[in-house]
């Protein structure tokens, strides 16, 4: 029988690491939209100011969803959460070779 040989993990922590940076990012941009859309009508009294906040907030999920999107899985080098046209966000694993996204931390 062939024995499997245990992967070593650790040399992947960096680029693991910068990926949950990256989407706990994201989800730090997401989380702000209720304060945001709660308190700017309250604070401002102008609907004007609170569709610049919108339009602020928007461009940051954009541009940190586009930064998730290109991250790299660095165990194949392919984009993390792509494959195909569609990017899944919620997928803990690489979607191309299934490293963890917490490999390093076991």
């Amino acid at each position: 029988m062939e024995e499997k040989m245990s992967e070593d993990f650790s040399k992947f922590t960096l680029g693991l690491s910068k990926l949950r940076r990256r989407r706990w990012s994201l989800l730090a941009v997401i989380l702000v939209y209720v304060p945001l859309i709660w308190l700017a009508p309250r604070l401002t009294s102008s609907g004007y100011q609170t569709t610049i906040g919108f339009i602020v907030w928007f461009l940051l999920v954009i541009a940190t969803s586009i930064l998730v999107a290109t991250g790299k899985c660095p165990r194949c080098g392919n984009l993390f959460h792509i494959k195909g046209l569609a990017p899944l966000f919620l997928r803990s694993r690489c979607l191309h070779c299934g490293l963890n996204i917490t490999a390093d931390k076991k």
